[in-house]
């Protein structure tokens, strides 16, 4: 830097201290006609026009540039607020993602990135956004997370079984970002096995199941997953094994979401009456756990308390509105009408 400009910023630092943002833009849009690209500059002029909450035209003022605003942590954040200011959550997404790649540490960053993306992880709008963001920012863990969390929704609700897998690969590729940068993973691992246990590799399953952690938490994860691999490959004793391990460990005694596996392991295994005891203490908290209990009374032939288990699954206005399909419903529908023609 010359010393012409070292004194000229010598002066402008006098008028900052002042606080009068009128002034301050007054001296340093003079300097920028001689000095346009000079960082400094474009600092102060972005702190005072934020600070006069003139957010539009901070905006315009930063088109100007390229590349060179990303460079300076002090002008991403002011522009990052800005946005925020304006409540444009999409385009402060893409300027985000583009600012990480230039500051990959910076806590601010990563911290907005990781809010901003839990608004985009619903529908088929939010895959397409998530799939354009990736191409601003390749290495967007948490961009690879949400694009497998909407695969799996869309699996369930629109009975696309590929999307399982398209899940498992957007998981793989967050788990390859994760250990760029030592973050532990677990929860990815969750979700990835109970992906791939939807698609029926159970061998696989167990063997990403088993890169969980024994957290207090996750055991009891690792243990029910383990429990329902072992339930579906048929080999009921060791999933009982495993669902009563998890239970021990579980410090959460009112979710009865483990009482509901270790009902439909019975009822595999056709002892109706003990899968009834165990849907009756899930179906407080599980009230899809009234199906399974109808499965086990239509088997023990008592129809009418089995339809009145069903009778109380009704239609999920949500799922219809977004105009997905509702298992739960639409396998009690097909159940009573087999009760029905039992009964005809």
């Amino acid at each position: 830097m010359s010393n012409k400009i070292k004194k000229k910023i010598k002066r402008l630092d006098n008028i900052i201290a002042s606080c009068d943002d009128k002034k301050i833009l007054n001296e340093v849009d003079k300097l920028l006609k001689d000095y346009p690209n000079n960082l400094y500059l474009i600092k102060v002029k972005s702190i005072s026009l934020f600070r006069l909450e003139k957010y539009e035209e901070l905006l315009k003022f930063h088109d100007s540039y390229l590349e060179d605003i990303y460079t300076d942590s002090d002008i991403v954040h002011t522009k990052m607020d800005a946005l925020n200011a304006l409540n444009d959550i999409k385009e402060m997404a893409i300027f985000v993602n583009k600012s990480l790649i230039y500051h990959l540490d910076d806590y601010y960053l990563i911290e907005t990135n990781i809010d901003i993306l839990n608004d985009f992880q619903s529908d088929a709008d939010d895959m397409k956004f998530l799939k354009g963001l990736l191409k601003v920012n390749p290495n967007n863990r948490d961009a690879y997370l949400n694009l497998a969390y909407i695969s799996n929704n869309f699996a369930r609700y629109f009975d696309d079984p590929s999307m399982y897998q398209d899940a498992v690969n957007y998981f793989d590729k967050a788990i390859e970002l994760s250990k760029l940068i030592n973050y532990t993973q677990s929860h990815i691992y969750i979700s990835k096995g109970q992906s791939l246990i939807k698609l029926k590799k159970y061998d696989e399953a167990l063997k990403t199941i088993d890169l969980i952690d024994d957290g207090k938490h996750n055991v009891v994860v690792k243990f029910r997953e383990k429990a329902i691999i072992h339930r579906e490959l048929g080999d009921y004793e060791t999933a009982l094994k495993y669902v009563d391990k998890a239970i021990e460990n579980d410090s959460f005694p009112l979710d009865n979401s483990l009482m509901e596996i270790k009902g439909t392991i019975y009822l595999c295994m056709k002892d109706y009456d003990l899968a009834i005891e165990y849907f009756n203490q899930a179906i407080d908290k599980h009230r899809h756990s009234y199906y399974y209990k109808a499965v086990a009374l239509k088997e023990k032939g008592e129809y009418l308390e089995s339809l009145n288990c069903l009778n109380m699954i009704e239609e999920n206005e949500y799922l219809i509105k977004q105009g997905w399909i509702n298992y739960q419903y639409e396998k009690a529908q097909k159940l009573i009408k087999e009760i029905n023609d039992l009964n005809n």
